[in-house]
């Protein structure tokens, strides 16, 4: 029943329960005027007692029941309301970070084609900026996210040392402009592989790095990671640790009456200190939230003027008993060895198609395969797309998920054929162009690159994709800005093996003495001094 009609029903009780009491009331009154035996008195004095407590009981739960109407309408409006934000911070991260991929997309050809110091200056500050944009886009839907409740984690095995790695190459270059030392110690026990979420991890962490970097202006930056092994529960093989990351600085420290509103959203502490300093505000109240989601808290230490401790611990099943080893080698090693852009195959048989609504987007893309040898089909719209699905053979296809018309996930459904394998007859979308009937399984393997591996190429949140990619019926997915390097890894994953050729050694090291560093001259100097000295020590 709705509540309306229950309150209809109240209203209509406390006035019948009234009436009877009014009654009851002249009935008294006439027995007490005309001196009734005092029996009757009593018996309509009781009723009125009755119909008045029933009367009172009603409105009492009306006046209830209206105020949880209340609440619930107000709760109502405000999941629509969080959920309208969320979905206007999705839309706007997919509007303003397709120009972005764009721009940085542009920004690595330039680094990766011309030598000159200047240009190439420009060229980092570019990067520089573009990044820090995507961060506070991020925060941004991050925090509508967790507003709507919709945050979730997602599970899979991941690689450790890659994490650290990858945190160490986005927060040194930054440590390295204001001349902070960055030192890192990691337990060199620690198991490589693990189950978790590692991008949530990530996020922590680069948070509270960059956090660290924003408010030093002198001293160092201790990054640290530990482990603790876990008693195996009885009659379980899931073995778990107590992954422990910290960051300490010697920035400027907080105020312990200033430790409270730390996490509260939008709120800086000493804005008139601060006001130089770029960011959100939102960056520790989205770890705080990704950290309840694992289980964990934030804990914090500080001294006002002489630095900060950030630190959390979280569950983590392993999955491979290898240690990580000297993470600080291996990521000096890998900047020294891939210190130059290199393509590391060719592929001049593979055929690709791409489609996406942005012409820059589509220019970024041939821009990045030159040199594969890969021959690039581009349609400026899914209509397009699908006209040239339907006269030549791809071994990749990769669709943006959102665009005007017939949108990404409404394209591969239609590049399927709408056909549902095991059926008599297709089960078809609800789209009225491109709908083809097939009438059974072999009819429908005719239909032309109906197997052929989809990527989706999405600049909104990786949040969603994750969720909803292969629903969709995609087969992998590349966040934009698209790096060349996660591109390298899709193509080699899907293009058949037969149509690869891998560059010898000898090929890829004789070609980057010919092209620029991709780092700036500052971290590739620092990565082979850490090297010089790690072979002094052994």
């Amino acid at each position: 029943m709705k509540i309306g009609d229950i309150l209809s029903a109240y209203r209509v009780k406390f006035i019948i329960y009234v009436f009877l009491m009014l009654i009851s009331l002249f009935l008294g009154g006439v027995a007490i005027a005309y001196r009734w035996e005092i029996l009757w008195v009593l018996f309509f004095t009781l009723l009125f007692a009755l119909f008045l407590v029933l009367a009172g009981y009603v409105y009492m739960s009306s006046q209830r029941d209206s105020a949880y109407d209340v609440l619930r309408k107000q709760k109502e409006s405000d999941e629509e309301e969080a959920r309208r934000r969320m979905e206007y911070f999705a839309n706007m991260s997919h509007e303003i970070r397709t120009p972005i991929n764009a721009i940085l997309g542009y920004d690595e050809l330039i680094l990766r084609e011309y030598n000159d110091p200047a240009l190439r200056q420009y060229a980092y500050n570019i990067r520089s900026a573009g990044n820090t944009l995507l961060s506070l886009i991020n925060d941004s839907l991050d925090y509508s996210r967790i507003e709507a409740g919709k945050m979730e984690l997602f599970i899979a095995e991941y690689d450790v040392g890659t994490v650290i790695e990858d945190m160490m190459s986005l927060i040194r270059p930054r440590a390295l402009a204001k001349g902070l030392d960055l030192k890192g110690f990691v337990n060199e026990n620690i198991p490589r592989r693990l189950y978790g979420d590692a991008d949530r991890l990530k996020q922590c962490i680069a948070n509270l790095l960059t956090n660290s970097v924003k408010y030093t202006d002198e001293g160092e930056i201790d990054f640290s990671m530990d482990f603790e092994a876990l008693p195996v529960n009885p009659g379980s093989d899931n073995e778990e640790i107590l992954l422990k990351v910290a960051i300490r600085d010697t920035g400027i420290g907080i105020r312990e009456e200033d430790l409270q509103k730390l996490y509260k959203p939008f709120e800086r502490i000493e804005e008139d200190k601060i006001k130089n300093i770029e960011g959100s505000g939102l960056g520790l109240s989205i770890v705080r939230q990704i950290l309840s989601l694992m289980d964990s808290e934030l804990k914090v230490e500080s001294i006002y003027g002489e630095g900060s401790n950030f630190h959390f611990s979280i569950k983590q099943r392993v999955a491979g008993r290898e240690p990580v080893g000297d993470f600080e080698k291996s990521y000096a090693r890998n900047v020294a060895d891939k210190n130059h852009f290199a393509i590391s195959f060719t592929a001049p048989e593979a055929r690709v198609l791409v489609v996406d609504d942005a012409e820059l987007n589509l220019a970024v893309m041939e821009g990045l395969l030159n040199g594969t040898g890969i021959q690039v089909d581009s349609a400026l719209s899914a209509t397009t797309g699908l006209e040239l699905a339907e006269k030549n053979d791809y071994d990749v296809i990769f669709v943006d998920l959102r665009m005007p018309g017939i949108n990404g996930g409404e394209m591969i459904r239609k590049l399927r054929g709408d056909y549902e394998p095991g059926h008599d007859k297709g089960k078809y979308n609800s789209g009225k162009k491109y709908r083809k009937k097939y009438n059974s399984d072999k009819d429908a393997e005719k239909i032309r690159n109906r197997e052929t591996p989809c990527i989706a190429l999405t600049a909104g949140a990786l949040q969603e994709t994750k969720s909803d990619y292969k629903k969709l019926g995609f087969t992998d997915y590349l966040l934009k800005p698209v790096a060349f390097k996660e591109l390298e890894m899709i193509l080699q994953k899907y293009i058949p093996a037969d149509k690869i050729k891998r560059m010898s050694v000898k090929d890829i090291m004789t070609k980057k003495k010919d092209v620029p560093l991709l780092d700036t001259e500052e971290k590739l100097n620092e990565a082979l001094t850490i090297l010089a000295q790690r072979e002094r020590v052994n």
